[in-house]
């Protein structure tokens, strides 16, 4: 499997994005256990441990001494580990920073109604028939093995700059979602059926699936921005080089999923259109980083200097 500069710069922006991450968590559960949430220390604990396994994981891989093969092969899955750990440690946090209200679901229902004319727990009731339910609900269930397709696809294709690039943009999305959602915790129009709208059709599998989705969800808290429509349009992007079927299923499999939070009403509108602006800043880094790369490739060819030599590609 090929590395190259684009893989170097990539691994190094993922580790020190898993390292800012993980630190704002860390400090996030401090300041909750500073003001007297026992559950907190638990956070504390889960995001100490996997801040000090990716230091010691990214000092292992970019180290000069020799690394066995099972390094590489965990440092380039490693996102795939951390990413849903800290998802669930945010259960932890949740009590500390939604306080057990639903003010910030009033303020986004109430944009939706001002800014977009739309009432999502009623939107849908004219035509969600028990089969558009089953086919929302299955795009909305594949959401979950979209990372894991990503990832096969470029791991098949053996480019580890491909596959590093595609990490750093899905992880970028990805933990901003997880950051704001204890700055706006939002449980999303889901929880608001009794009273504003008619409960969801059962279908073939939309029931079933509704329930276990529920039951598996460690915490409530997770509604602004929508981490359906983020990660599953940078799923769809990191597959689209590879065209053909590839590309057109994930891209659909994408585009259906982004409608199904709406018309399954666990989504706001606004938490879609919040999504789309942390898809652009994810985007917007990955082609920052592209360029520098470029720009130092060129420098180091003008100087003489062979591109795979460069100590530090994010470096100034």
């Amino acid at each position: 499997m090929t590395h190259g500069a684009t893989g170097v710069a990539f691994s190094r922006a993922l580790d020190a994005l898993h390292l800012l991450g993980l630190s704002f968590f860390l400090a996030a559960s401090m300041a909750a256990l500073a003001r007297g949430d026992p559950s907190a220390g638990t956070a504390a604990a889960l995001y100490a441990g996997l801040l000090a396994a990716s230091t010691a994981l990214a000092g292992r891989f970019h180290g000069d001494a020799p690394r066995p093969r099972w390094v590489g092969s965990l440092h380039l899955g490693w996102t795939l580990i951390v990413l849903p750990v800290v998802f669930a440690g945010i259960r932890f946090l949740a009590p500390a920073f939604a306080g057990g209200g639903r003010e910030f679901d009033d303020a986004l229902a109430r944009l939706d109604r001002e800014w977009l004319g739309v009432d999502v727990p009623r939107w849908s009731e004219g035509f969600l028939t028990p089969a558009v339910a089953d086919a929302a609900m299955l795009f909305y269930a594949l959401y979950f093995l979209m990372p894991v397709a990503a990832f096969a696809m470029l791991v098949a294709a053996g480019d580890r700059g491909r596959t590093y690039r595609a990490a750093f943009g899905i992880a970028l999305g990805v933990y901003a979602c997880y950051m704001l959602y204890l700055l706006v915790p939002a449980t999303g129009p889901r929880h608001a059926y009794v009273g504003l709208s008619a409960p969801l059709p059962e279908g073939w599998i939309t029931g079933a699936l509704h329930d276990l989705i529920r039951d598996l969800e460690p915490q409530q808290w997770d509604a602004f921005p929508s981490a359906h429509v983020v990660l599953g349009v940078l799923c769809a992007w990191a597959a689209w080089p590879f065209g053909g079927w590839r590309r057109w299923t994930m891209a659909a499999v994408a585009a259906g999923t982004t409608l199904s939070t709406v018309v399954l009403r666990y989504h706001y509108l606004v938490d879609d259109l919040a999504s789309i602006a942390v898809i652009g800043v994810a985007l917007g880094a990955t082609r920052w980083i592209d360029a520098r790369v470029a720009r130092k490739a060129a420098a180091a060819a003008a100087a003489g200097a062979h591109p795979d030599r460069m100590a530090d590609l994010l470096g100034g």
